[in-house]
């Protein structure tokens, strides 16, 4: 009898600028069934020990044995990169007075990548992610500079590769969230599941998720989803991993791919959350 394979684990982070804020989950798939929850944890593991960047790419790059598995996938929800004009904006205001305009003066193009402007276009609820370049998400995108460096130094550059190829990919949980659940009756429309005030929408989408795809939870981690929305992101980068790792997401295109691999490039699911128990190849 040919023994199972083992199980693959996907990873998912979703980033702060602290180590105490930082939520991260791990959910093994067997072959062929619903996936199992390995750990969902904000700010430190079950063993006690802080998620900072060295317990993230040792988790990340197998250095750490704390789960069985091999993690195969990486999603982080951070940029990975900033918008091309703004990185040469900078580099020619650092050696003088120097900053390039456009002919309407807009700043836009400094502000959004070429990911941020497709994934606006997906978005259900049409917003726009966060700026890079101008927005709060700024201080934990240095971290996660941080964090993909270290992890290149052990796997190779490969393995961070800008565009989502390698072991670590881009999520954005909001829009993925929306795209899984929008037939549901739990889906959002314009509202949000974050805050402690929106606690019942979020045991609404975990139960629209779990319809779709039932995540096996002998711990019963899952439960914490109620009292913080860092749980639920966790949760969707690393389902959201699952879905680049089989193929399961808007790649960009031939024209985008330059700009990806510089700029970074938000994976969004193209497909149902139960296609994600179909074996990678």
């Amino acid at each position: 009898m040919t023994p199972a394979a083992a199980p693959t684990v996907t990873m998912g982070i979703d980033l702060a600028a602290q180590a105490r804020g930082t939520a991260v989950c791990l959910l093994a798939w067997p072959h062929a069934a619903p996936p199992e929850l390995l750990m969902l944890g904000r700010g430190e593991s079950a063993e006690g020990v802080a998620f900072d960047d060295e317990w993230l790419a040792g988790t990340a790059t197998g250095r750490r044995r704390e789960h069985p598995g091999v993690v195969t996938k990486v999603g982080i929800d951070d940029p990975f990169g900033w918008p091309v004009p703004f990185l040469d904006a900078l580099a020619a205001h650092r050696d003088g007075p120097v900053w390039p305009t456009t002919e309407k003066g807009s700043t836009a193009i400094f502000r959004h990548r070429e990911t941020d402007r497709a994934t606006q276009a997906r978005n259900p609820s049409g917003r726009w992610p966060l700026s890079v370049s101008s927005d709060r998400i700024a201080v934990p995108t240095m971290r996660c500079a941080a964090i993909l460096a270290e992890i290149a130094r052990g796997r190779g550059g490969h393995a961070v590769a800008r565009e989502g190829s390698g072991l670590c990919c881009e999520v954005y949980p909001d829009p993925a969230l929306r795209i899984w659940t929008e037939d549901s009756d739990a889906s959002l429309g314009k509202t949000s599941y974050k805050r402690a005030d929106n606690s019942g929408a979020r045991v609404a989408l975990l139960a629209a998720i779990q319809e779709e795809l039932p995540i096996a939870d002998p711990r019963g981690r899952l439960a914490m989803v109620e009292r913080e929305d860092d749980y639920l992101d966790a949760l969707l980068c690393a389902l959201v991993a699952r879905a680049v790792e089989l193929g399961l997401t808007h790649a960009p295109t031939p024209a985008q791919k330059e700009l990806a691999r510089i700029e970074g490039w938000i994976h969004l699911p193209n497909a149902a959350l139960g296609e994600l128990t179909r074996r990678s190849t």
